[in-house]
C-alpha cells in the first residue's frame, strides 16, 4: 500500500532585495520604517501587482520576526517578544484574489499604546496560494509555494545616542578569499541602520586599502554579522581601524591582520 503525502515548502524574500516570484511583485519595498510618538495612529501601505498571466489569490497576515546573536531568523505568532508591534497592527483584508497585471494596496494601521519607547517590529506576511513548483519524489507530493516577509518598524520617541559594540572579529577563508567578519551588537533600545568601514595599513603606517560594506539594521539588544572580503590584499601583516557608522556617530576597533 502506498500512502500519498503533501509537503508545502516556502521560498521566504525578506532580507534581500528580490522582490518578483511567481508572478506576485512587491512594488515599495520589503522594509517600511514609522517615525511617531506614544498615542499616535500610523496607517501604511504595501503596493502588490500581479504580472503573471493569470489570476493570483494571496494570503496576508502578522507574524513576529524573532532574532538573536547566535542564531538565525525565524518567525513565530504575534507577541512571542517583548519589543513586538504585531498586537498593535492590523490589517484591511487576509486574502485577494489578484487579476492579471492588477495593483492592489494592502493597508495595514499601527495603534501605538501610551508610555512606549524605542523601535517595535513584526512582519506582515504575503503568500501565494498557489504553487510556484510541484514535485513527486517517492510518493511525496512536495509544493513550494513564495511568501514575501515585509517588516514593519514602528520607532517611537527620540532616539538618543546607539550603543555599539564590537562583539567579535573573525578571519575566515572563502572560496581561496579571505573574509573578515564582524559581529556588532546594538545595546540600543533604538533601532541602528550601520555600516563597516575598515582602512588597513602597512608596516610603515601607510593606508593601503579601504573597505566598506552595505548598510544593515541592527535591532534592539541584538546583533549584526558584517562579511569584508579582503580581495587583492597580499601576504603579509597589517593593522587597521573598523569604524561602525550609523551616520551620527562612528565607534572605533583597532585591528591586527596576518594574511598567509
Amino acid at each position: 500500500m502506498k500512502f500519498k503525502f503533501n509537503i508545502s515548502l516556502f521560498i521566504l524574500c525578506v532580507f534581500f532585495q528580490l522582490k518578483t516570484l511567481a508572478g506576485i511583485v512587491i512594488l515599495n519595498g520589503l522594509s517600511h520604517i514609522h517615525e511617531t510618538n506614544t498615542g499616535s495612529v500610523i496607517t501604511g501601505k504595501i503596493r502588490v501587482q500581479n504580472n503573471g498571466t493569470t489570476e493570483s489569490k494571496i494570503l496576508i497576515y502578522s507574524e513576529d520576526l524573532i532574532l538573536s546573536c547566535d542564531k538565525q531568523s525565524d518567525y513565530k505568532n504575534i507577541n512571542s517578544h517583548e519589543r513586538s508591534s504585531g498586537g498593535w497592527t492590523k490589517l484591511n483584508i487576509e486574502e485577494k484574489t489578484l487579476q492579471e497585471n492588477e495593483i492592489y494596496d494592502i493597508w495595514y494601521t499601527i495603534n501605538v499604546p501610551e508610555n512606549v519607547k524605542g523601535s517595535y517590529w513584526s512582519v506582515i506576511m504575503i503568500e501565494g496560494s498557489k504553487p510556484v513548483k510541484e514535485e513527486i519524489n517517492n510518493g511525496i507530493k512536495i509544493d513550494s509555494k513564495v511568501r514575501y516577509a515585509v517588516q514593519v518598524i514602528t520607532n517611537v520617541g527620540i532616539p538618543e545616542s546607539p550603543k555599539l559594540t564590537f562583539e567579535d572579529t573573525k578571519l575566515t577563508v572563502v572560496d581561496s578569499v579571505q573574509v573578515l567578519n564582524i559581529k556588532l551588537k546594538n545595546s540600543d533600545i533604538f533601532l541602528s541602520k550601520t555600516k563597516i568601514n575598515i582602512e588597513i595599513f602597512d608596516n610603515n603606517g601607510k593606508q593601503i586599502k579601504n573597505f566598506e560594506t552595505i548598510q544593515k539594521k541592527i535591532y534592539p539588544d541584538k546583533c549584526a554579522v558584517f562579511e569584508v572580503k579582503l580581495l587583492d590584499l597580499p601576504i603579509g601583516k597589517y593593522t587597521g581601524i573598523i569604524m561602525a557608522d550609523n551616520g551620527k556617530d562612528l565607534f572605533g576597533s583597532n585591528l591586527s591582520l596576518d594574511i598567509h
